[in-house]
């Protein structure tokens, strides 16, 4: 009976039997038995694929074709996944081939989640470029590899295989590609990229964690390949897991490809860490280990020579298969700090101790030595008698250029190991001048590098130096100098660019052997951060907004990049026609943290308007009479109750509760919070799943797949259920049955990429969907300067009644400013506000035109910002974290913080952090409201549920006892805030994660996917 039951099992999981318990036939024993051999034989197949592709993380396009009888798609992709961590991308012709495929995924857990199923008809693989590191074509799927043809060159990312059969292909490198070998970019500290493919404009490429990093953070990269090496100050508890660590990614696609420790105590602010396409090259306090790039296994290490004046490494660089290093005595030991702030940003006093003392030995050395790596043979080595700063140490031609200060400037021969020249001309060293202090934001780090050299010229610059200064490399002979110091220095063909921050105008293209002003750039670069350079840029922290400022080198014109910043480190990184932003350290006001990857978008339009044929299908008779469904008075149909998100409903909450049922789903994930209609309690989430609840049981009446994760749950009205996807498609299904009616492609182009660890559009839906009298609004995108695409579609039809395509592009003059999705849609009146990210927020939008009424402004630049959008005192405010950041972020200075907000009629309810109170009017941001009665049950309330007599709140209880539950519901009376019940809950409820329907049921979803439903005794 057992084993009878188990073939059926498997048989109902392959598609072949229904998910009824048969009678024992022999045929479908027989069914049974055949997908237990297609199990066992997509086992067999996977293991001889992990084997051959040598890889165990990353992305994976699988193509294989549905032959009903015969392994497919599904069993051969499940295979893979359970015996790696691939991410694994699969594209089918037909709907009936998706849904099953997508079905016998979502049976395993792994839909959404490690593998991805979508519908693709013409010739290409709905990746974007350089994404993929294997494409794996099953023996029966090389007619459809013929119909892709070169499309799976185009995602393959260098240095990828295609895998047939026996037959393996490799995408070569790039022509035209460069690498960031050198902390600095090379050894002679020029932050400017020769890479000729990454020019502007951009496109993402992928974005990534880790979100929030300790310093300093030192960034080289070869091969594809990104090495990130991050410090020992870690001021809050995101930070601990990268603490004195270092790690590799996928340049290409964002994967994780390994991580491990760092010497404690060493700090890592150096020049200390080179990377080649074999070995990564890290120095510490005793050795130089080198390590195996594709795993980061210590291979060997090379040790400073006998005679050298310390083992700590100071400086190093490569060229020409030879190592260079400064050797010293030992240094003050950094002390590693885990700290446990909860504010915004973190203080600068104390970063590190030491560095104000006179006797600090950090960087400093006397020994330099040349070390033949192919043999590990000490070509030289020379000495020096005073310490040399490694901070001023560049090499370029041969030539090692070096500062004892404030003694000399000198000269070795790179192959010899001799001294060329030492100037210690009075003249030259009153010009280079004392240290400045820095170590402070309006300035810098005091680790910083402050030489930097060309084949004519040695320059002092940085947050340490009251002055630039030009030296000549001939003989150290003073060239030039200028009143300012603090500049950030790009040495280009044209001219010297020297980025300063005191004050507009204080940013300059130089002659670089003069020091004539050859363009005043007017602009500022923003605080510590320092610039860098791509073929056609100068990219430098934001100033007056914050964010990226993009000089484009051609005519000296400044423009915007809003949505991020560089991190404090590192500055823009150009690597393999790349560009890398993050992660960062503070909690800056901007919408994007991590680590940020962009390409170059050629001839892309962003701009482009949709068109009804391109992007509409219709996937259901539209003479077939829909099945009829119900959505009553009392129900909870939308994203927090209706369109102007009350979270309210008129329904009495019980008095008395008891837990009526608990569902989880396949696998864990992240879901959206709950909707309630008809009897059904719909869930969604990060599987791109909806799920129809019976409200009664917690039975699933029905499933409906989309292809990208659902950040805000469905919006249910009449007979229908309408969804945004983060596979850039807005869905309308049959409420009753799931069935699929028609779908509207809202992104621009069919383009996903890894959203932190999800393969989503470029353009997710991530507003969600707001409908209101017969027409579905929905927002497409991510950020302003990858495009926004604002809808208004026919409930019915999915036709367009209009769109807006441009607000993403607000300013004539900077076509990468303006709106981003970054929230939710709400409507008040005739306006529709959609969540915009921090540089317009919220944005706003006329109902019958699409027309954006915003504008850039400084009030509009400095206004709260966050995800979730508010209705307080009569004015749309937005609030809370970032769309796309960690759970662990806290709304700060930067936002208008953490606030719950349910309204029925007179009565007002707000929660802000763990307080909840009834308040006797809502008053507009900035007044502080009467309170008719307040408590604070929770250290966090996280979700809200107003009904006629009572409100419903979940969050996180105050530092519980570790046998008490951490978090709860708890139900207040309206009248006098009393709590009338209080329930445990197993997991964090998930922001705005309860809802209501009309018999008072309370549904709530948990961080952990699980929904979990409360009833009236």
């Amino acid at each position: 009976m057992w084993k009878r039951m188990r073939l059926w099992l498997l048989a109902m999981m392959a598609g072949m039997v229904p998910a009824t318990w048969p009678n024992v036939e022999t045929a479908r024993l027989r069914a049974a038995q055949s997908a237990q051999g297609r199990l066992a034989d997509a086992t067999r197949q996977a293991g001889q694929i992990l084997s051959q592709i040598g890889l165990s993380r990353g992305i994976c396009v699988l193509l294989a074709p549905v032959r009903p009888g015969q392994t497919g798609p599904a069993e051969l992709a499940v295979a893979m996944a359970r015996r790696s961590d691939l991410t694994i991308y699969l594209q089918l012709r037909s709907d009936e081939a998706v849904a099953r495929v997508r079905r016998q995924v979502d049976a395993a857990g792994m839909l959404g989640t490690r593998i991805y199923v979508e519908k693709g008809t013409g010739q290409r693989i709905h990746l974007a470029d350089n994404l993929a590191d294997v494409v794996v074509i099953a023996p029966e799927a090389r007619q459809m590899a013929m119909t892709f043809g070169n499309d799976l060159r185009r995602v393959l990312r260098p240095l990828g295989k295609i895998v047939s059969g026996n037959r393996e292909r490799t995408k070569p490198l790039p022509d035209g590609a460069d690498d960031w070998t050198h902390a600095y970019k090379g050894p002679d500290n020029n932050p400017q990229s020769s890479d000729r493919l990454a020019r502007a404009p951009y496109l993402t490429q992928f974005l990534a964690e880790p979100w929030y990093v300790p310093f300093p953070e030192v960034t080289v990269t070869s091969a594809g390949r990104v090495f990130k090496a991050f410090g020992h100050v870690g001021y809050k508890r995101r930070d601990w897991p990268w603490v004195n660590k270092l790690i590799a990614i996928n340049g290409y696609n964002g994967t994780l490809l390994w991580k491990r420790s760092l010497e404690e105590g060493f700090n890592i602010h150096r020049n200390t860490m080179i990377a080649t396409p074999e070995i990564l090259y890290v120095a510490d306090s005793k050795s130089c280990k080198l390590l195996d790039a594709d795993s980061g296994v210590v291979k060997s290490e090379i040790m400073a020579p006998q005679g050298a004046t310390g083992p700590v490494w100071k400086w190093m660089a490569m060229e020409d298969g030879v190592l260079y290093a400064l050797v010293g005595k030992e240094e003050f030991r950094d002390q590693t700090l885990r700290g446990t702030r909860t504010g915004a940003g973190w203080p600068w006093k104390p970063m590190t101790p030491g560095y104000d003392r006179p006797d600090y030995s950090w960087g400093f050395g006397r020994t330099f030595f040349a070390v033949e790596l192919k043999s590990k043979k000490v070509l030289w080595t020379h000495v020096e008698k005073d310490p040399i700063d490694g901070r001023a140490v560049a090499m370029k031609g041969g030539r090692i250029y070096y500062y004892s200060h404030p003694k000399f400037l000198a000269c070795l021969d790179a192959k010899q190991g001799k001294p060329l020249w030492r100037n210690s001309d009075p003249k030259l060293l009153e010009a280079i001048g004392p240290h400045n202090r820095a170590q402070a934001p309006s300035i810098g780090f005091s680790t910083s590098s402050y030489m930097k050299c060309s084949d004519k010229a040695i320059y002092f610059a940085g947050p340490q130096r009251n002055r630039l200064v030009a030296a000549s490399t001939d003989d150290g002979r003073l060239l030039w100098q200028n009143q300012h110091g603090n500049f950030q220095l790009v040495i280009r063909d044209e001219g010297l660019y020297a980025m300063g921050r005191t004050a507009p105008g204080t940013s300059f293209l130089l002659d670089p052997l003069s020091g004539r002003v050859l363009a005043n750039l007017k602009m500022l670069r923003g605080n510590c951060t320092r610039a860098t350079g791509t073929i056609d840029s100068i990219f430098t922290r934001g100033a007056r907004h914050g964010g990226t400022t993009r000089l484009a080198v051609a005519g000296n014109l400044p423009q915007r990049i809003a949505l991020m910043r560089p991190d404090c480190h590192d500055g823009v990184i150009v690597s393999g026609g790349l560009l890398y932003w993050g992660p960062w350290m503070c909690d800056c006001s901007l919408s994007l943290v991590g680590i940020i990857c962009l390409g170059p978008a050629g001839q892309f339009d962003f701009e482009a308007e949709a068109t009804e044929a391109e992007r509409l299908e219709s996937l259901a008779d539209p003479d077939e009479p829909l099945k009829p469904f119900v959505v009553v008075p009392g129900d909870w149909p939308t994203y927090r109750a209706d369109n102007r998100r009350t979270a309210a409903s008129r329904v009495n909450i019980p008095t008395k509760i008891a837990r009526a049922w608990q569902y989880s789903p396949p696998s864990p994930i992240d879901p959206a919070a709950p909707v309630t209609a008809g009897g059904l309690v719909f869930t969604s989430g990060s599987d791109g799943v909806i799920r129809a609840l019976e409200a009664h049981s917690g039975k699933v009446r029905w499933s409906a797949y989309t292809g990208g994760p659902i950040t805000y749950p469905p919006a249910v009205v009449g007979n229908r259920m309408f969804v945004g996807s983060g596979d850039g498609w807005v869905y309308a299904f049959q409420a009753a049955s799931g069935e699929p009616i028609w779908r509207f492609r809202a992104a621009p182009a069919q383009r996903k990429i890894n959203l932190y660890g999800k393969l989503a559009s470029t353009w997710p839906v991530g507003s969600g969907v707001l409908v209101d009298r017969g027409v579905v609004y929905a927002a497409a995108g991510i950020a302003s300067y990858d495009g926004t695409h604002v809808y208004a579609l026919e409930a019915a039809t999915g036709k367009i009644r209009w769109q807006n395509n441009t607000s993403g592009r607000l300013m004539s003059d900077d076509k990468t400013v303006g709106v981003s999705v970054q929230g939710h849609l709400l409507l008040d009146h005739d306006t529709l506000y959609l969540a915009g990210g921090n540089v317009v927020s919220p944005a706003r939008y006329d109902i019958r035109t699409g027309r954006c009424l915003n504008s850039l402004t400084d009030e509009q630049a400095k206004a709260p910002r966050g995800r979730e959008l508010l209705m307080l005192g009569g004015k749309v405010v937005a609030f809370e974290r970032l769309l796309y950041s960690p759970k662990e972020y806290w709304a700060g200075r930067y936002s208008a913080g953490h606030w719950l907000q349910a309204k029925l009629g007179n009565v007002v309810i707000r929660g802000q952090n763990g307080r909840v109170g009834r308040i006797a009017k809502d008053v507009p941001p900035g007044q502080q409201p009467s309170a008719v009665w307040q408590t604070e049950p929770f250290e966090r309330s996280e979700a809200m549920a107003l009904g006629n007599n009572a409100v419903v709140v979940a969050g996180k209880l105050p530092s519980p006892e570790p046998s008490e539950p951490k978090y709860a519901i708890i139900c207040l009376s309206v009248d006098r805030g009393n709590t009338l019940w209080r329930r445990p809950l197993p997991a964090m409820p998930v922001s705005w994660g309860l809802a209501l329907d009309n018999t008072g049921r309370i549904a709530v979803a948990l961080e952990d996917g699980q929904v979990l439903c409360f009833a009236g005794e």
